[in-house]
């Protein structure tokens, strides 16, 4: 078997979730927070809380990883410095990972937790009547099961990114 048919049976196994990253973007001139949500399926989310504390000693330490393989990106993937210098429809059209930027993302699909909801994807501007608290604290209480991105790993050996939350 080919390098490329063990790749694909091995991206396979317990590649069954689904997550919605979220980019912020604030827009210096205006003052404005804005999100732009992306769903990602058919991604590995591995609560790793324990784990994590016990090898790393550090309670604050990435309580959730998620494995998202290059062959089944929604849009393109944009360098955090070159993200942040497009234009809202540009913006709308691809997606960063950031450990700097407020970033978060929810799992939204993950049979093993009861989780199978549906959160805002697209741009959602950050309206302090609609979210109090933020949009994040909203989403984090409304759905739970939400992280900001604490670390961001690329894998080329067996292509993904992998993000690490908290």
């Amino acid at each position: 078997m080919s390098f490329d048919g063990v790749w694909v049976v091995a991206m396979g196994i317990g590649y069954v979730d689904s997550v919605v990253v979220y980019n912020r973007y604030i827009n210096g001139l205006m003052e404005t927070e804005t999100y732009f949500g992306t769903r990602f399926d058919n991604v590995r989310v591995e609560l790793t809380q324990g784990a994590n504390q016990k090898a790393s000693g550090m309670e604050n330490a990435s309580v959730c990883v998620v494995k998202i393989p290059n062959s089944n990106l929604p849009k393109p993937y944009k360098a955090p410095e070159v993200w942040n210098d497009l234009t809202t429809d540009e913006m709308l059209e691809s997606f960063t990972l950031d450990t700097e930027g407020k970033n978060f993302f929810v799992i939204v699909k993950k049979s093993e937790l009861g989780v199978d909801i549906d959160v805002p994807t697209g741009l959602i501007d950050q309206d302090e009547t609609k979210y109090p608290g933020g949009f994040f604290e909203y989403i984090k209480t409304k759905f739970g099961y939400a992280f900001s991105v604490d670390t961001v790993d690329v894998y080329t050996l067996i292509p993904r990114f992998e993000i690490g939350g908290r």
